[in-house]
């Protein structure tokens, strides 16, 4: 079969494999589409202390092909997800409910082969049924799952007002459950008016392009003079992350979702933390949130197709890295590994 590897920090390439076969309680998943985030941009990089050579890809969807003598439950033919993060459910975090921070913690696509590849296994427990729901959807529930796992983690109360730094593909995602979780208004900054275009289309009450002449606390303070309830930052830029503390109000919260550098650091005043009520919540990854995800998506809680910018065949990865990398891609960049997509070229003009 036809894989992605990363060789070594910065290194790509498209490499032929034999295809894996499933143990007891593995299921074989023959890919149809799989989603690339910034997970694997940090991998490519040499972050996470990557295992090289690593197949990357934890977003997901496909057809189960096979199965282990011991599955149940699943069958060739069957349409599926799973969620890459695998727990030992034995040690001290997992008994507390935190499989997140396990400690024997393991993720397909990131400490194991992945999805971005004709096929991949996933154990029988990570795998859940996705019924109709487009593939491209289906690729879909991780990146929700774990936006979801961070809306249980802010708390959003009835009449909460939210702002949402990053109208990327995940703080679009963080905007609609906003909305749903009854925020009486969501405002979405970003550098790029076409990616707002977007967010006032799934509902934002207000969008700010920063960058422009008016600062950006002027813009922000004009429309909620007493600063919001929750802010929830998805760029992972650590200035901006410092900044987003500023425009939460007294006993708000910050919400740090994207993903910073290692070793990136910002300052912080802890009297300003103790003196207007303040909460930093983090949320690493997803738990126990893959099945609200899906029963969103195949519900149509949340609308994922103005989020898919482009679908590129397995031989076009490394283009379509570039153009993440680069800060040029149309939203997300789905790879179909059974290459029945147009070329990025048609897809995205002037790559």
């Amino acid at each position: 079969m036809k894989a992605v590897c990363f060789e070594a920090p910065f290194r790509v390439a498209i490499v032929e494999m034999p295809p894996p076969a499933p143990g007891p309680q593995d299921v074989l998943i023959r890919v149809e589409a799989a989603g690339i985030c910034g997970t694997d941009l940090s991998l490519y990089a040499g972050e996470h202390d990557p295992r090289y050579p690593l197949v990357p890809g934890h977003e997901f969807s496909g057809v189960v092909v096979d199965v282990g003598k011991d599955v149940t439950g699943f069958r060739p033919g069957d349409r599926v997800a799973a969620d890459p993060n695998l727990y030992c459910d034995r040690c001290h975090y997992c008994q507390r409910d935190r499989q997140n921070h396990c400690e024997a913690w393991e993720a397909i696509g990131v400490t194991r082969a992945g999805a971005f590849a004709e096929y991949v296994i996933a154990p029988q427990q990570s795998v859940y049924s996705i019924g109709s729901l487009s593939f491209a959807a289906g690729a879909f529930i991780e990146p929700l799952a774990c936006v979801v796992y961070g809306q249980q983690r802010a708390r959003i109360r009835l009449g909460d007002s939210v702002l949402i730094i990053g109208a990327g593909p995940i703080g679009l995602l963080h905007l609609q459950l906003a909305k749903r979780a009854g925020a009486s208004r969501v405002v979405v900054v970003d550098l790029k008016p076409e990616r707002l275009r977007i967010a006032e289309q799934l509902g934002a009450d207000a969008i700010v392009v920063s960058g422009q002449e008016e600062p950006l606390a002027d813009a922000l303070f004009g429309i909620s003079p007493y600063g919001f309830d929750l802010v929830i930052e998805a760029t992972g830029v650590p200035e901006v992350v410092q900044e987003a503390l500023s425009y939460v109000s007294k006993g708000g919260k910050l919400l740090v979702f994207g993903v910073s550098p290692n070793e990136s650091e910002i300052r912080v005043k802890p009297y300003e933390i103790f003196r207007r009520d303040l909460e930093i919540i983090g949320a690493f990854a997803l738990r126990k949130s893959f099945a609200a995800a899906r029963d969103l998506l195949q519900a149509g809680a949340v609308d994922i197709n103005p989020l898919i910018g482009a679908t590129v065949n397995l031989e076009e990865f490394p283009a379509a890295l570039d153009l993440i990398r680069s800060g040029r891609a149309p939203m997300k960049i789905q790879v179909d590994p059974q290459s029945r997509c147009a070329p990025l070229k048609q897809q995205v003009p002037g790559v």
